[in-house]
């Protein structure tokens, strides 16, 4: 009798060893909750199809004895229990690629975020605006605009914003070492980048319009720079695409067309040669430019050529 028991309990061991290793074809993902139970688990994955059953699961678990970590996992290919089991014991979960460009502004990126499950739009737009919670990452300004460096970021899935806002913000001073983030030339310079490049992605054009702005601050001639005038729409959640003749006589910190001096923020995400255009300005004789095409811009040195230009003339 006694060997008969030995022997059930060496078959039944052999078999969940065997059964525990069986592959299984998957191509599904889960998000995992944090403090979500093992049995909550199961119960997800058995409903994905992801294993070929709870019960088993809830077995292995069982004679593993750790906890199992939250996040976001994708699975695609042949898959054990066993298999599936260890990778979110190790916390192996997958990221998602987020490609951040630079014009971007805020509002646009949450978007993105949205899109892909990040966090959600209304949420980061919140605390990308919240200057208690900025102070404690380290940034002593009235928003994110202008800190979220143009580029790839494989992020998790629902990540809180303190998190995220320290990926991006990290991220921002590996590549501008300044002494003080918070420097008031320094976001000055930010500022003016972000103009620059939401006016043109011409590289041998950066220069010139740093140069122009540069200039109309200095004569206290107002910028009169479109984006601006949008970025004061998107504010006031009014953007809806197009920027009408009343727009630019909309109240705003931001409407370059009715203040004088630069908008309070950098109305976007910028590339490094902006920020050096808006370093290292070029001096022409150029006060205006515009384009016709939204690649080449034509410069002027006053109104009048400017607006004989406009007309077609040379």
């Amino acid at each position: 009798m006694k060997k008969f028991l030995l022997f059930l309990v060496l078959f039944i061991l052999l078999s969940l060893f065997y059964v525990f290793h069986i592959k299984k074809s998957i191509n599904a993902e889960i998000y995992i909750q944090k403090g979500q139970s093992i049995n909550k688990i199961a119960e997800e994955l058995e409903k994905k199809d992801i294993i070929l059953s709870k019960e088993l699961f809830l077995i292995y678990s069982l004679i593993r004895n750790k906890p199992l970590k939250a996040g976001y996992y994708k699975f695609k290919g042949n898959y054990s229990i066993s298999d599936i089991w260890y990778r979110i014991y190790q916390g192996k979960e997958d990221l998602i690629k987020v490609t951040i460009t630079a014009g971007d502004d805020l509002f646009t990126i949450a978007k993105k975020l949205d899109k892909k499950e990040i966090i959600k739009k209304e949420r980061f737009l919140k605390f990308a605006f919240d200057r208690n919670f900025l102070k404690k990452i380290g940034i002593n300004h009235y928003s994110l605009e202008g800190f979220i460096y143009p580029d790839t970021y494989f992020l998790p899935k629902n990540i809180s914003a303190g998190k995220l806002f320290n990926v991006f913000f990290k991220r921002f001073k590996k590549e501008y070492k300044s002494k003080d983030i918070n420097d008031k030339n320094f976001y000055k310079k930010m500022i003016i980048a972000s103009l620059i490049e939401k006016e043109t992605s011409n590289f041998n054009e950066k220069r010139i319009i740093a140069g122009i702005i540069y200039k109309r601050l200095k004569i206290r001639m107002p910028l009169q720079i479109d984006a601006s005038v949008i970025y004061a729409k998107k504010l006031k959640n009014v953007w809806n695409g197009i920027l009408l003749k009343e727009d630019y006589s909309i109240k705003s910190p931001f409407n370059t067309y009715k203040i004088y001096g630069l908008p309070p923020t950098p109305i976007s995400s910028f590339s490094k040669e902006s920020f050096e255009a808006a370093k290292n300005p070029l001096k022409t004789d150029y006060l205006y430019y515009f384009t016709k095409d939204g690649k080449k811009h034509i410069f002027s040195k006053t109104f009048k050529e400017h607006l004989r230009k406009l007309r077609g003339g040379r």
